[in-house]
């Protein structure tokens, strides 16, 4: 299991990641999403003890992520998102010492390692300097998970890769999900979070902004409908439950649902003659940017009601305090601004 209280790292003021809560359970995949610069690779590489939060603390299966970097690293799937090997090796010197490494020897130790390279179709021979970006990528995934780790930490595993290995690669994380495994998976890909996630953690600027499941996600979205009616609807009905509609022409229409009322809205045609009636679901990617939507507008609420409090503060400074009487002018019935007059004339 993968756990994080409270972790702080500051690069400055608005990069790095502040205040992070949340845990991957034993044989959950957990997307972790968010824009370049989120700080999902932040999270990640001190996940795998390659640097220290500044507050917090963070384990996997009960380890502390620095104190313990090594034992972490030798028993955790770890695929970078930036892939560093020993360019001078040869790709099997390379792929022997890894193995041993990992403390893997015998051929029946290595029939996963081979099966996996068989899977990616990773060229061994030659050196690793001569091998595309993309070979090496899949070298990567095979010595990662060859060793067959029960914890898996994936930074955008598929960036690179082509079509068919993106595929291959999200059908063996659907199996060693179904083995028990724990998977962090972080990524910008959402067809890869709705193919393979069951809960979703969403980071802006460092911070966590949502942490929810699949399903209430899905619940969250907002289902539209191309219906074709054999007569006009009434669609004074059609409001009275809630429903948004756009209308194409007398008999044509989009109507909007939310994605836990389709129920409801099934009650609501069934009194109509319905001739077509074809779904268009919102994808996750949509649903995301709502939610980046809301927390963009909470910021901005925030940052005008704080700029309407100093511009307050400053007329209120700004503005001209009414001058007191002195006790001579008060005895003569002098006003203030007469006083001033009264000085003047005594000087001359």
């Amino acid at each position: 299991m993968i756990e994080l209280k409270d972790v702080t790292l500051k690069y400055s003021s608005t990069r790095g990641i502040f205040n992070l809560n949340f845990n991957v359970e034993k044989g959950e995949v957990f997307g972790y999403v968010g824009p370049d610069d989120a700080g999902k690779t932040t999270t990640i590489r001190m996940l795998m003890g390659l640097i220290r939060a500044g507050r917090g603390s963070a384990t996997i299966d009960g380890l502390n992520c620095f104190s313990r970097a090594s034992a972490i690293q030798k028993n955790t799937g770890y695929v970078p998102e930036d892939v560093a090997l020993f360019e001078n090796m040869r790709v099997k010197e390379y792929l022997n010492f890894i193995t041993q490494m990992r403390g893997i020897f015998g051929q029946k130790n290595t029939r996963l390692r081979d099966m996996l390279l068989e899977r990616f179709e990773v060229e061994t021979r030659g050196k690793i300097e001569n091998m595309s970006s993309a070979m090496k990528k899949r070298l990567s995934i095979v010595t990662a998970l060859m060793h067959d780790p029960q914890t898996l930490v994936l930074d955008e595993p598929t960036s690179g890769l082509d079509p068919l290995m993106q595929s291959r690669f999200l059908d063996l994380i659907l199996e060693e999900k179904r083995r028990g495994k724990t998977v962090l998976l972080s990524t910008h890909k959402f067809e890869e979070v709705e193919r393979t996630c069951d809960r979703v953690g969403v980071l802006r600027e460092g911070r966590l902004v949502e942490n929810k499941d699949i399903v209430s996600l899905r619940a969250e979205e907002t289902k539209a409908y191309l219906v074709k009616f054999a007569a006009p609807p009434n669609l004074e009905q059609i409001k009275k439950y809630g429903f948004g509609y756009q209308q194409f022409s007398q008999s044509d229409y989009e109507i909007f649902s939310p994605g836990d009322r389709i129920d409801v809205l099934m009650k609501v045609l069934s009194h109509e003659k319905v001739l077509v009636f074809n779904s268009k679901n919102q994808s996750l990617e949509e649903i995301f940017q709502q939610h980046y939507r809301k927390e963009i507008d909470h910021i901005e609420i925030k940052e005008e009601l704080k700029n309407i409090r100093k511009n307050d503060e400053k007329a209120k400074k700004s503005e001209k305090k009414p001058r007191m009487m002195t006790q001579k002018a008060k005895k003569n019935n002098i006003l203030p601004e007469q006083e001033e007059t009264v000085r003047e004339v005594k000087k001359a």
